[in-house]
């Protein structure tokens, strides 16, 4: 099971101090020349941070050890060229950058999930990107945002309205393919995000007797850009 946790009440108070000393840390790091001990010791310094402040989605899988160091890895080559993307429209850097480690950037909570169980092929997974663009958000599903077994009532709160908002959301896209009013973004997107476990696209499109060409065209030009928009407005901050 993956572990994940909300910001909690502790932390929103000492964001102010926190988003202060990660940006100094990122600036730092920035500055050096790659592959320095100074860079090495920046890099240390920086991921402290990250730990420190509770941004990495974990988890127990024998393998995450491995993931991290990946992460690591892809996170040093890509924070500096990316920083300004990360701050922006979020109502903290710590904010902004667990969403961007953990869902649309590094990805980070995606991969723990496919430690688990086996993963999609990127052509029919409504997590991967839009072909030709790499800033499209990667969409969870429900599953991915869950807190500890015993939660703390504010993170309860706070994931009971991310669901309804969500869920109230997800039922207003109406658009659909010519020829199949019944294949709807709604639709879709109900079946891949309010299910557990989210169902296949070649099962939706049997169910909808819709091709599955069409449902996947459907999908990727105009349920995924509606989705990230959702997404940008639930997560993104103020």
């Amino acid at each position: 099971m993956v572990r994940s946790k909300y910001v909690s009440v502790t932390q929103m108070c000492n964001d102010k101090s926190n988003n202060d000393l990660l940006r100094e840390a990122i600036e730092h790091f920035c500055k050096e020349t790659p592959g320095t001990r100074e860079w090495d010791r920046a890099f240390s310094t920086l991921w402290s941070r990250i730990v420190q402040y509770k941004i990495l989605a974990t988890s127990r899988h024998p393998k995450y050890p491995d993931l991290l160091q990946e992460i690591q890895l892809e996170f040093s080559q890509r924070i500096c060229s990316e920083f300004e993307q990360i701050q922006e429209g979020k109502k903290s850097l710590v904010h902004g950058l667990r969403l961007w480690i953990n869902w649309y950037g590094l990805r980070l909570r995606y991969r723990i999930k496919n430690l688990y169980g086996e993963k999609e092929p990127p052509e029919i997974s409504l997590d991967a990107p839009i072909s030709g663009s790499n800033n499209y958000s990667n969409i969870p599903t429900l599953g991915d945002i869950t807190t500890d077994d015993i939660p703390e009532p504010m993170e309860t709160l706070i994931q009971e309205d991310f669901e309804e908002k969500l869920s109230a959301a997800i039922q207003g896209l109406g658009c659909h393919p010519k020829d199949y009013p019944q294949c709807t973004c709604g639709e879709i997107a109900k079946r891949r995000l309010l299910r557990t476990p989210p169902q296949k696209f070649t099962e939706i499109a049997k169910e909808l007797n819709v091709p599955y060409q069409t449902l996947m065209a459907q999908n990727r030009r105009k349920c995924k850009p509606l989705l990230k928009e959702i997404y940008n407005e639930l997560l993104g901050g103020e």
